[in-house]
């Protein structure tokens, strides 16, 4: 093979192991779930297989569609896997490293698949995740949505909501509790009150403008799922500012952010002097909103009754 085609299967990932060239590995090693794809060469692989030893501990087929991979690769076919972990285990012999592998229809030719963030650490994290007491849980991170970070996490036949940790880098975890209902979990065998909702307000201060994720053990080492970063809106600190007040023409005491340098170093001069007109227009609304709850609750005084008796008017215009 010529310079130029050993360059391009370095490029793809791809790899020879007991004379089969196959790309491909595991992307996410969750407490419930292990996924990947794989693709061999010269061999159709049909599914992947968890051992421990002699022991099987989970199986899936290599069926999933990844158009991903296969436009990349130029393969044809659905060489994406999802294997479902169960939430106990039989007694095992962890003597014996734990292997996911790849295996043929035949079983007569398998490749042993790897990490592929991490190919070294797999079976050391194949082992803290298989003996933890995590195993079994599964979740997913649906992002910002109407202010809120959203997502879910649970197992199947689970007693207790489920706990994971926000992550963010330079500040403690903060574990969540997954107790809230998620539209869609019931088809996944799980139960509908395993979601979250946090409101980024609720959070201390220096989290604002972090970026932030979450995992499933409070060390972040098995991290829940997530299409997209999530960074938290900005928190800025505040101070006290006067304003006018419509109604009565009058100065009213309202707060105020701290200078955005303090908390937005790095954004331009003129954006951040934008985002701090908005944010006392802001606070000048709060306070208008608050003096007319206040106006609408007093008690309005009653309309005065006419002493005169009600055939004046007729007497007056001769009406008989």
């Amino acid at each position: 093979m010529n310079k130029k085609g050993r360059r391009l299967k370095r490029y793809l990932g791809l790899r020879r192991e007991a004379g089969i060239a196959w790309s491909g590995g595991i992307e996410h090693l969750l407490p419930g779930l292990i996924s990947g794809w794989v693709v061999a060469k010269d061999v159709p692989l049909q599914d992947v297989r968890l051992l421990v030893g002699p022991h099987l501990i989970a199986r899936a087929e290599i069926n999933q569609a990844r158009p991903d991979v296969c436009a990349s690769l130029g393969w044809q076919g659905t060489p994406g896997f999802s294997l479902l972990l169960p939430a106990e285990l039989p007694p095992v012999d962890w003597r014996p490293a734990p292997r996911l592998v790849a295996l043929s229809a035949d079983g007569s030719q398998q490749v042993e698949l790897t990490l592929r963030s991490q190919p070294e650490q797999t079976a050391v994290l194949l082992k803290t995740l298989l003996q933890s007491e995590l195993l079994g849980l599964e979740g997913h991170i649906d992002g910002l949505l109407l202010g809120a970070l959203r997502g879910w996490a649970g197992r199947r036949g689970q007693r207790q909501p489920a706990q994971i940790w926000l992550q963010a880098a330079g500040q403690e975890p903060r574990p969540l509790t997954c107790d809230q209902v998620r539209d869609g979990l019931q088809a996944k065998g799980l139960p509908e009150n395993s979601g979250f909702s946090l409101d980024p307000k609720a959070l201390p201060a220096g989290w604002g403008g972090l970026e932030v994720w979450c995992s499933f053990d409070e060390q972040g080492q098995f991290r829940l799922p997530q299409e997209e970063r999530v960074v938290l809106p900005p928190r800025p600190t505040v101070g006290s500012e006067v304003v006018h007040s419509i109604k009565t023409n009058t100065l009213i005491e309202v707060e105020n952010p701290q200078p955005m340098q303090e908390w937005l170093p790095e954004v331009p001069e003129d954006l951040r002097h934008h985002w701090q007109a908005l944010e006392h227009f802001r606070l000048y609304l709060d306070k208008i909103e608050q003096e007319l709850d206040a106006r609408d609750k007093m008690p309005q005084p009653a309309k005065n009754k006419s002493i005169l008796p009600k055939w004046w008017p007729r007497l007056l215009r001769g009406e008989r």
